[in-house]
């Protein structure tokens, strides 16, 4: 008698299952129109959900926020860091100009390699053909632009020099610019010392300036800051071109090439300062005697 009980418990639960599973079916081919009591325990349902949810995502709400109030304590911390080196770097920075001053004066010199004013500028224009050869800038003539003016970014980054004017408008050409003339007197900025050389040439596929001709024995390593050394007619020294990336030997292992991250970037420029130098140039006869002895 105990056995049949038992089977009949177990054939009860397996009729209640049957029937279960064929309710769940019924209901799922059911069209979407919901019954009284349905609908009744659905918003009963939804109800209790909701009432859960809410605080649920309150505390959630409360622990992000308490998460950005802590990213934003360990930002402001970083900043105020930042700051306080900006500070001293910047009072370091005025006494070396007011020594530099005092010592100009004293040796009675009236014009240095790094004296120039700048003329803020728009980018106006920039040919898809020379995408990375030229853009054109809102100042010209009238506002003392001439040719072979260096001209920097919003950042201070060298991005070329001035290659011709019009009374309102003036072209830049590029450092990205492979043409042979397009040359910068450059230097490295080394612990003790500078190593100096010229930018002559632009790769394309890595996105570096090469700077040729630097001495071999200089000992130049990738982050060192590279700048203009002053020394051509065009470009005042201090004008930052860029970082070091890394050397190679030259093909006849006489200097090494130099390749720069540059600072600049050439492909979203905007606004721009050209550089008007105070520095005179070198007479052309004198070099032209120069270069024929």
């Amino acid at each position: 008698m105990r056995s049949f009980f038992s089977n009949k418990k177990l054939i009860v639960l397996l009729v209640s299952i049957i029937i279960l599973v064929a309710l769940i079916g019924f209901s799922m081919n059911r069209d979407q129109d919901l019954s009284e009591p349905e609908q009744i325990m659905r918003d009963a349902i939804g109800w209790v959900q909701n009432v859960f949810a809410r605080p649920a995502h309150f505390v959630g709400d409360i622990y992000e926020n308490i998460q950005e109030i802590f990213d934003v304590y360990n930002e402001n911390q970083l900043l105020r860091a930042r700051l306080e080196e900006y500070t001293q770097i910047s009072v370091e920075r005025d006494l070396l100009k007011e020594e530099n001053a005092r010592l100009v004066d004293m040796l009675g010199i009236d014009e240095t390699l790094n004296d120039y004013d700048q003329i803020s500028a728009v980018v106006i224009n920039r040919s898809p053909d020379a995408w990375e050869q030229y853009v054109g800038l809102n100042r010209g003539q009238t506002d003392e632009v001439t040719a072979d003016m260096a001209v920097v970014d919003s950042r201070g980054g060298l991005i070329g020099k001035v290659s011709r004017t019009s009374k309102f408008t003036s072209y830049v050409q590029l450092l990205s610019d492979n043409d042979p003339t397009n040359r910068v007197s450059a230097q490295v900025v080394l612990e003790d010392d500078t190593a100096v050389g010229f930018i002559e040439g632009y790769d394309e596929e890595n996105d570096l300036l090469i700077m040729r001709k630097v001495d071999v024995e200089s000992e130049i390593e990738e982050g060192q800051t590279v700048t203009t050394s002053g020394l051509g007619d065009v470009y005042p020294a201090g004008l930052l071109i860029g970082e070091v990336d890394h050397t190679e030997a030259d093909e006849y292992g006489l200097s090494q090439n130099v390749y720069i991250r540059p600072t600049a970037d050439f492909s979203a420029l905007d606004y721009v300062f050209i550089v008007q130098r105070h520095l005179p140039s070198m007479d052309e006869e004198l070099l032209e005697e120069g270069e024929a002895e």
